[in-house]
């Protein structure tokens, strides 16, 4: 290695420092000059929620939340709750978030498969309407059979059946 690559390492390492200190710089600004300012809620046209000290034009709806300098209100008298019972209701919360995670993605596999299950049903009912050929395996002998009129009327039948159970 030569002394370059050591000097262009060091010249990134440099700048890095240098951006994360006016990065921390312009927080800590930010952060005095909000404690003095008025927060909104702002809630833009696809329900995005945003807290802000000035709503961005494409906000739909704001509110005011509160002001920086305005002390946090505090908890009621008798209302206030110990460690123990904060970690057992977070836990709960926690569980039924993954509760209600868990049956939005079981309704959402059900759901992929009814859709899947119907293009089948469709596509066989309409092969069968339109008069393909259609064929079966013979399980005594391993052959395959076409389908008579009456068989391909009746398979007919119950691909519609299969349509009005998956396609609603």
């Amino acid at each position: 290695m030569g002394y370059g690559h050591q000097a262009s390492r060091h010249t990134r390492r440099m700048n890095g420092l240098i951006r994360r200190t006016v990065f921390c710089a312009a927080a800590f600004a930010l952060s005095l000059t909000a404690a003095h300012a008025q927060i909104y809620e702002c809630i833009d046209a696809r329900g995005a929620r945003e807290f802000a000290n000035t709503c961005s034009p494409g906000t739909v709806r704001q509110r005011q939340v509160g002001r920086g300098d305005e002390p946090a209100a505090a908890a009621p008298a008798g209302e206030s709750k110990s460690p123990a019972q904060q970690e057992v209701e977070f836990k709960k919360r926690l569980q039924e978030r993954q509760d209600a995670e868990a049956k939005a993605t079981d309704a959402r596999g059900k759901s992929e498969e009814a859709e899947r299950n119907c293009i089948v049903a469709r596509g066989q009912l309409k092969g069968l309407l339109e008069g393909q050929r259609m064929s079966r395996i013979d399980p005594d002998t391993g052959e395959r059979v076409n389908y008579s009129d009456d068989e391909r009327a009746a398979e007919a039948e119950e691909q519609r059946k299969s349509v009005e159970q998956w396609c609603k």
